[in-house]
């Protein structure tokens, strides 16, 4: 707080800047204002729930912002402004349960490992057409009808909102989008995870150093800014008045819900963690989370796969007061009655909740706290170093390990027995054999990839910068999503293992682009195109004329032309029909062509 205090007194577009900026530190916040201009998108906003004013002007006044009245009073008379602080969540969790227990309940004596039998069908529920094939696999989690619903919900918002926005002669009109330009939009998305550039515009620049051509083969910049600008989920007509704030995204939400339950079952070992969405804007459920790389956005719990990381179900938090241990119960709704095993951590086991799930055939184990219905005998136990001590009661096992001096283990299981395991490696202080107990052996086993998922989405993160929550929400879960389909993928061609999810990811977005497109149309290998670069080549000036070729602009009119590269430079208006193939500047043949590959200024 004292940096943020101390900071120089700063302009009204750099605070919005700051407020509404998702994913830049703070470090950035005095970069230029044409840097600030080129970056960011500025959304139609026209939603109830969209917690973004429509006009920049009154993101001040908010709920979430409070003053108490002696700084109201203050402010009055002082000259200096004050920065108003965000509201934001602490991370929610249940209240402590009573320290009181009855003792009788729990005994030292230790019942015999036995787990009943699972009953679960683990692996794909659906076979795409050609399993080897990516985009039969991607379809499978992401099918033409959501991409018909986006374009449909987009084309509806526009014509909700055309009339409030300003018409800019520079901005082509807008068309409705189709589900096909839609599923290419979202293919440059993908490709924009992989290919990191500091600004959108600099996926369409022109600039030799910093060229992708496909970005502007499949779509111009002006339309891909208007569709990222109108992008909607849901119909603001048909919000109903006790609506939910999840509900601008919360038809996404349940296709790909049910979609990773219908595809793909989880094996017998399971895994709870939770994700942070980024996101640092106003937002009345975003929650603070210090465990987390990204501590600041919205908060989803998975339910994954120990395996695999396939994320089985999700459950977005939107700030709604509900216990913890419900929300835990209604992720694992689906995997009742099998007899899975789940391993979580201390932020979610206790007593109670362990007896619940035993109750709907789900066996638990992981750390837990000591206010979560702890034995009071094991709360004061001593130990030595790399020795357990047990309690129990019914089928929930109490343990506590001694790892070292410092350290001690408490675990909760309704899996394993109190049995300690030789590990077969010696401690290097003491040189005595370490003993661990079998519930801390498959705890480390199966709780290692439970954060998988989120470390193959910070890789090739889709979403972009955006004033929109629900935007950045709907693209995380496109990421869970092609994530999931990685998964099956590799489930069905054991042998081709060796695919990475960068090159996973490319094909799918290869796929997109190239969706329904005519052959004569799919070969981007030659960098060839009509639109005037403003930028010459770095190997215009090689010395081998041989490897420059004049062709037509256009092979199917002939009377397609433009200005003359250098006859431009030079303040003359001549055009041409011929343009160097591997430069793509329009010159004449003889004289230009010869000077703008052999001088230096021509």
């Amino acid at each position: 707080m004292n940096n943020v205090r101390n900071r120089p007194r700063e302009s009204t577009d750099e605070r919005l800047q700051w407020f509404f900026d998702p994913t830049e530190e703070v470090a950035n916040l005095y970069s230029t204002q044409n840097e600030r201009d080129d970056t960011i998108i500025y959304d139609e906003c026209a939603d109830v729930l969209s917690d973004v004013p429509d006009d920049f002007a009154d993101w001040e006044e908010d709920d979430g912002y409070q003053k108490n009245e002696s700084e109201a009073e203050s402010s009055e008379d002082s000259e200096i402004p004050t920065r108003k602080i965000r509201r934001t969540l602490q991370l929610p969790t249940d209240s402590d349960e009573s320290d009181k227990e009855d003792s009788a309940q729990w005994s030292d004596f230790d019942l015999p490992r036995t787990n009943n039998k699972f009953e679960g069908s683990p692996g794909p529920n659906i076979f795409p057409k050609d399993t080897q094939s990516v985009e039969d696999i991607v379809e499978l989690y992401i099918g033409n009808d959501l991409f018909e619903y986006i374009s449909n919900e987009t084309n509806k918002y526009y014509s909700q909102n055309c009339n409030k926005r300003k018409l800019d002669k520079k901005n082509p009109k807008f068309v409705d989008v189709t589900a096909l330009e839609l599923r290419k939009w979202f293919g440059l998305v993908i490709l924009m995870g992989i290919v990191k550039k500091a600004r959108i515009d600099d996926y369409w620049s022109t600039n030799p150093l910093i060229d992708t051509p496909i970005f502007r083969k499949t779509m111009s910049r002006n339309r891909f800014k208007q569709i990222l600008s109108f992008l909607h989920f849901s119909d603001n007509n048909k919000k109903p008045d006790n609506a939910d704030r999840l509900f601008k995204v919360q038809f996404i939400i349940n296709y790909f819900s049910k979609k990773f339950k219908e595809n793909f079952n989880p094996s017998q070992n399971i895994s709870i963690d939770e994700g942070i969405i980024p996101w640092r804007g106003r937002l009345n459920f975003k929650v603070y989370n210090p465990s987390k790389i990204t501590k600041y956005g919205i908060l989803i719990r998975m339910l994954c796969d120990s395996i695999t990381g396939y994320i089985s179900s999700f459950k977005i938090y939107s700030g709604v007061g509900q216990p913890l241990a419900k929300t835990v119960m209604e992720l694992l709704a689906p995997s009742y009655g099998k007899w899975h095993h789940l391993y979580m951590d201390t932020y979610y086991n206790s007593v109670e909740l362990a007896g619940n799930l035993l109750e709907k055939k789900i066996r638990v184990c992981g750390t837990i706290r000591q206010n979560r219905g702890f034995p009071e005998k094991l709360k004061r136990v001593n130990v030595n170093v790399f020795e357990a001590c047990h309690q129990r009661k019914g089928e929930v096992l109490a343990l506590v390990w001694r790892t070292s001096k410092t350290k001690t283990i408490r675990m909760i299981s309704t899996i394993h027995n109190a049995t300690l395991t030789n590990t077969q490696t010696k401690c290097r202080k003491t040189n005595y054999t370490i003993k661990k107990p079998e519930s801390v052996l498959d705890y480390n086993k199966y709780m290692k990839r439970v954060d998988w998922p989120d470390q193959y989405l910070s890789y090739y993160p889709i979403y972009r910068k955006t004033i929109k929550w629900s935007k950045k929400v709907c693209m995380y879960l496109f990421n869970c999503a092609l994530f999931n389909a990685f998964r099956t993928y590799q489930y069905f061609n054991t042998e081709h293992k060796s695919l990475r999810f960068h090159d996973f990811l490319l094909k799918v977005s290869d796929s997109w682009i190239k969706y329904h497109v005519p052959a004569s149309e799919q070969n981007l290998e030659v960098a060839i195109t009509t639109r005037k670069s403003h930028h010459d080549p770095v190997d215009r000036l090689s010395g081998h004329i041989k490897q420059h070729q004049l062709v037509l602009i256009c092979e199917t009119n002939k009377r397609k032309r433009r200005n003359c590269h250098v006859c431009s430079k030079n303040k003359k208006r001549k055009i041409t029909n011929l343009m160097c193939k591997s430069c793509g500047v329009a010159l004449h043949l003889g004289d230009c062509f010869a000077a703008y590959h052999t001088k230096e200024k021509y």
